[in-house]
């Protein structure tokens, strides 16, 4: 589980040999700890999974900061992985945005699930048929 601390917004916890970030805001001070937890934990990781989706805002400047840091980093930017539309506002070329389909009309067999009507017991396949 991870833990948050106070007044940073910010935490990791490692699961598969993945580094999992949560921010549930992203100023200079959660930019900085995210680029500290990316040089710590860097060569012992094969994914590097930024969620950003509790995040409501981000700085034009915050965000230049943290790409040109970015892309100065060893790893790889196919390893990283941004969680949420603010990812987009983050991600440098190379690193890849997850975002979940957000229409309420959607008919999912499960929450954030997004259909591809190829499921095993799909609730909503008569959506994608021709």
């Amino acid at each position: 589980m991870a833990k948050f601390f106070p007044n940073d917004d910010v935490a990791h916890r490692i699961s598969h040999n993945n580094l999992h970030i949560t921010c549930k805001s992203f100023e200079e001070a959660q930019a900085s700890h995210v680029m500290q937890l990316l040089k710590q934990f860097h060569n012992n990781c094969d994914r590097v999974f930024i969620d950003v989706r509790g995040v409501t805002t981000t700085s034009t400047q915050v965000a230049h900061n943290f790409k040109t840091a970015l892309s100065k980093e060893p790893i790889s930017p196919k390893q990283i992985f941004f969680k949420g539309v603010h990812g987009f506002d983050l991600a440098i070329n190379g690193n890849r945005v997850l975002v979940q389909n957000q229409d309420p009309n959607h008919k999912a067999k499960g929450k954030g699930h997004v259909c591809c009507g190829k499921c095993k017991n799909c609730h909503c396949k008569h959506e994608h048929q021709d």
